[in-house]
């Protein structure tokens, strides 16, 4: 179920081709992200701007065109800073210094959210993704029940949250402090996690990783504790060296490593296959233009790579 971004038009037809070669990989479902924005972490306005933000006619075209191609659609609204090179929306609400400033940024978030909401039932969108590692945020509790709240009176469907995995200690991360995960439908997960310490490690030494450094108990547990599904919201790898070792680095610049990708992508789906609190994976990324990907790219796309035989093997098997 990988993600399709937007990075404002999603114009056919190099939009259409890409959504057919993602459905050929057997995927049943996309992640359709819109991009959203503030000015810094200090701002108290969200916003929707063109081109960064897709036109409702363009989502609208891609979530019927995935329908017609047998795939069901999540909606996932993810901020972005527009004029603060230097931060991340995982930052936003930290430099706030009055109750005001908050109750403003969480209008203008309602307002924002609530107009996607309702956008989403009228498109016939299947899930709808609240928000994305606003880590800054999320302890707000009654904040976030409203928002939470106030979309559902809107949109019908499932709802989730895609919660930032955790950087340090597990107990440190976004997904076990959240509070309100009982007012969602989901928990939505982002498992980043570091594997091993060394380059091109074999497949069993990545699964192995992922029992003895404890990330499916933590999970497995969140789980249990609000007895409530698990979705992997966002979640992949790079096809360079050393991918394993720290997943959401975007900046290094090791070369390409087609293999290191493709047996983290088959331990990934080896552990967690069949895994009864899992109710999916949405895998990080596949671009909205067709073509990007291929044996020489050292981005996190599948496409044209043994990553994406992976996913085939798993997906089209009877």
């Amino acid at each position: 179920m990988p993600h399709r971004r937007n990075g404002g038009f999603i114009a056919p037809p190099r939009a259409d081709e890409s959504l057919k070669n993602l459905a050929a990989t057997g995927a049943n479902w996309i992640s359709l992200l819109v991009n959203v924005g503030q000015e810094t972490i200090a701002s108290t306005k969200v916003f929707r701007t063109q081109p960064r933000t897709a036109a409702d006619a363009e989502l609208k075209r891609m979530i019927d065109l995935a329908h017609g191609l047998g795939m069901r659609v999540a909606l996932l609204v993810n901020v972005d800073l527009s004029n603060d090179p230097v931060h991340t929306q995982r930052e936003i609400g930290i430099a706030f210094t009055s109750e005001a400033q908050w109750q403003e940024w969480f209008a203008s978030y309602r307002e924002l959210l609530n107009y996607y909401a309702t956008f989403s039932q009228e498109a016939g969108v299947d899930m709808l993704v609240i928000g994305d590692a606003l880590v800054g945020t999320t302890q707000r509790e009654n904040d976030w029940r409203r928002v939470i709240k106030e979309a559902r009176e809107r949109f019908k469907g499932p709802i989730t949250y895609a919660a930032l995995y955790a950087q340090g200690s597990l107990s440190d991360g976004e997904d076990v402090r959240i509070k309100w995960w009982d007012a969602v439908d989901y928990i939505g997960w982002q498992p980043f996690y570091p594997l091993t310490d060394k380059n091109d490690p074999t497949v069993a030494e990545l699964k192995a990783a992922w029992t003895e450094k404890g990330y499916l108990a933590a999970i497995e547990n969140l789980s249990k504790q609000f007895n409530k599904p698990v979705i992997a919201i966002e979640f992949g790898y790079r096809s360079q060296d050393g991918a394993n070792k720290w997943p959401l680095n975007w900046t290094s610049t090791a070369p390409v490593d087609l293999q290191e990708q493709a047996d983290c992508y088959q331990a990934a789906l080896e552990v967690l296959w069949g895994k009864p609190w899992l109710a999916g994976i949405f895998w990080w990324e596949w671009r909205a233009q067709a073509g990007l990907g291929g044996p020489k790219d050292t981005s996190a796309i599948p496409y044209g790579k043994p990553a994406e035989e992976v996913l085939k093997k798993f997906y089209l098997s009877p």
